[in-house]
């Protein structure tokens, strides 16, 4: 049988906030005397028993696999394609694709005019064609093919990682890298030199934009392989014996960047886009543009 609840003079339970404060204000000793006196809290207390452990189970149970199905349905909406940056990844696709078919279509159109301007030329001014090949090779606007080398450069492996790190540091190959490359087998006289198929010619930028490496604005995938035309031997050990070698050796000894040197007798380069043609003519003196005219005559008038 449950005891009757013990009440305070003034009609409150023993232990609302009211009675308690009024008990400890009155004597704090008489607060403990209670508690031992009412054995009614003990009663309130849950019983520990095989059915309330197990109603706790299912009721966790339940409750995780709600938050499961949240999750899930989260994650769903993330990959809907209504997503906006499942939108917006399908629209950088789809703009790739238009700038390969633009590509492709102005490769074509400069064969055509390249041509018809070869054909041109042949029949009104050979001299002017032959000395037109020769500008578009120093320009790299033709594709040039022959025996040469292949210097590729390549990321590290991971690093072994550090304590509580799950993945070690991979050192990553830089356009800096690229550069000092470049420039060493151009200094061991190769004569036309591009990298993952893109031609570089005097004008060329080899540049970094976040963390992809661009070559005249257009990125590039690694490994970066690096086709120069030339003597192979004369290449490999130009680079080799310079300080471009030296750096290229301090890279994988130091920084673990792989590089290694592979030769061939039908490489391949591909022409660069042709830019805007521009062309340097003297001024004529007597020409009002030019101002030399008018500042003889201004001489004139003030003698």
């Amino acid at each position: 049988m449950r005891a009757p609840r013990r009440s305070t003079p003034h009609g409150e339970t023993p232990y609302s906030p009211t009675s308690l404060l009024r008990a400890l204000t009155a004597n704090p000793y008489d607060v403990d005397t209670l508690r031992e006196e009412d054995p009614s809290w003990a009663e309130e207390t849950p019983p520990d028993n095989r059915i309330t452990r197990t109603i706790t189970v299912l009721l966790a149970l339940l409750l995780g696999f709600a938050v499961a199905v949240s999750v899930a349905d989260l994650r769903r909406d993330a990959a809907a394609e209504d997503n906006p940056r499942a939108l917006l990844e399908q629209e950088v696709l789809d703009s790739r694709e238009d700038i390969d078919a633009l590509e492709a279509r102005q490769g074509s159109l400069e064969g055509d005019i390249a041509a018809a301007q070869e054909t041109v030329l042949d029949d009104t001014d050979s001299e002017s064609a032959q000395r037109l090949r020769v500008h578009e090779v120093a320009a790299a606007g033709t594709v040039l093919s022959g025996t040469g080398v292949v210097l590729s450069l390549e990321d590290s492996v991971p690093l072994p990682a550090s304590p509580g790190v799950k993945e070690g540091t991979i050192n990553r190959v830089t356009d800096g890298d690229l550069q000092i490359a470049v420039n060493g087998l151009w200094a061991a006289g190769a004569e036309a030199v591009s990298i993952n198929g893109q031609r570089l010619s005097a004008t060329s930028a080899i540049r970094t934009a976040g963390s992809a490496v661009l070559v005249d604005f257009r990125p590039l995938s690694r490994p970066y392989e690096i086709t120069a035309l030339g003597d192979p031997e004369a290449l490999q050990a130009g680079v080799e014996g310079t300080e471009s070698g030296d750096y290229l050796s301090e890279l994988s000894t130091r920084f673990g960047i792989r590089t290694s040197w592979t030769t061939g007798t039908e490489l391949s380069v591909p022409a660069r886009a042709l830019g805007t043609l521009r062309e340097a003519s003297p001024l004529d003196p007597t020409d009002p543009a030019d101002g030399t005219a008018s500042q003889d005559d201004a001489r004139k008038d003030s003698e």
